[in-house]
């Protein structure tokens, strides 16, 4: 049995609302699920419930994704460190929950070894409570809710919890199907239209300037010929990108990215990138500026140099003739950031999100230049499945932010 603290708490209600409240919260469970809404919806709906019924100050629900524990659902005042925090498998508490499938409960986690992961929660939370999600006698994810106040849940709160998550499991693993299905139905899709469409114009491109080349390359004036051996090469590098995303894509809708994990230092990897585009752009001028000594990360290199030079060109093609791209590189907590800066269009309001999302141009890149709406999709999909995360914001003074982070390698650490 682990760690458990007896001592006794005021009840938020009554006991005979508490009952009724549990009752509905699970009856809420079904109904949400039986109408096929959105996973997270559910979760985010579970989390709001207990609160009712639980003296929590936050909570979370994640789930195993392949060798990581990603936070899908999450309320209280750390929630936005919280939601889409991957843990990698390891020793850490949360994965002992899963993998043991014991629930753990602490009544102040100061002193039981557990750290929660966030700056905000790390120095907040006292008082801890996770239950593992089982569903065919595995572990699939982990329901924790936690406290600013020592001793703030006993058994009473574990007992819910347990109910809870048995009403979960079964309805997470009928969406996880749902969701698995309609994914890959629109990457095959994808997959299809982007042969179909995207790949005939540089193809065709190609054809039409090599086919003259060859034809008249005697007749041409040599400022004409030079910039159509230069429009061969701009065709064959698109093509070539289009291709990259492509295999990335067929790799999606067979259910994941593999990755082949190894150390990677970051810096080296990025200035490879920036001097690749730097020379495709030689309009734009690249800068690159890494804190020393940054520790090593977690992913390979192949896809790391992918999603750089995807970000690169992207902030190349939106921005005007002699602007500068940025690129930074910062230790931030247990992360690695990179970050590029651009002084283009910016971002409008409401397309941080969407922008990752396959096939999505907002419109004003629409009408600044062609596209086919993949490479931030893929860059998503690559630093994901290296245990990161990505995001886009519009800078004040103008401009882009499109950013990503990949854990520090760390083999001591044991983070919550």
């Amino acid at each position: 049995m682990p760690f458990v603290d007896d001592t006794s708490v005021d009840r938020p209600v009554p006991d005979a609302l508490r009952s009724a409240a549990t009752a509905q919260l699970i009856l809420d469970i079904a109904t949400a699920a039986a109408g096929e809404r959105e996973l997270d919806q559910i979760l985010l709906e579970t989390l709001d419930r207990l609160g009712t019924v639980v003296p929590l100050t936050g909570g979370s629900i994640a789930l195993v994704e392949d060798d990581d524990l990603v936070v899908r659902a999450a309320v209280g005042p750390f929630s936005a460190e919280a939601l889409g925090q991957r843990l990698r498998r390891g020793t850490s508490r949360s994965w002992q929950v899963v993998e043991t499938l014991e629930p753990f409960l602490s009544g102040d986690v100061r002193t039981q070894g557990v750290r929660p992961m966030g700056a905000q929660a790390g120095e907040a939370i006292r008082s801890w409570l996770g239950v593992p999600i089982v569903r065919g006698g595995r572990g699939i994810g982990l329901l924790e809710i936690d406290s600013t106040e020592p001793s703030a849940f006993d058994h009473a709160d574990l007992e819910l919890l347990t109910t809870v998550v048995q009403a979960l499991a079964g309805q997470i693993e009928l969406a996880g199907h749902y969701a698995e299905e309609r994914r890959a139905t629109a990457l095959r899709e994808a997959f299809i239209g982007v042969i179909s469409h995207e790949l005939r114009t540089p193809i065709t491109t190609i054809y039409g300037l090599t086919k003259m080349l060859r034809q008249r390359i005697n007749q041409l004036d040599p400022e004409v010929r030079d910039q159509a051996i230069g429009d061969v090469e701009a065709e064959a590098d698109r093509l070539y990108r289009l291709v990259e995303d492509l295999l990335v894509l067929s790799r999606a809708e067979r259910g994941r990215v593999e990755i082949a994990d190894e150390p990677l230092l970051i810096d080296k990897v990025l200035r490879h990138a920036v001097a690749a585009e730097a020379a495709r752009w030689p309009t734009r001028r690249f800068e690159l500026d890494a804190d020393a000594g940054l520790p090593l990360v977690l992913g390979e290199a192949t896809y790391l140099e992918q999603v750089t030079r995807n970000l690169l060109a992207n902030a190349a093609k939106y921005s005007p003739s002699g602007s500068t791209i940025r690129v930074t590189l910062r230790r931030e907590e247990r992360e690695v950031v990179a970050r590029v800066l651009d002084e283009g269009m910016g971002i409008g309001s409401g397309d941080e999100e969407r922008l990752f999302e396959l096939f999505y141009r907002s419109a004003n890149a629409s009408r600044q230049a062609a596209g086919a709406g993949i490479g931030l999709f893929v860059c998503r999909q690559l630093v994901e499945a290296m245990g990161g995360r990505i995001w886009a914001l519009g800078r004040p003074d103008g401009g882009a932010e499109f950013a990503f982070a990949l854990p520090v390698h760390d083999e001591e650490a044991d983070t919550e």
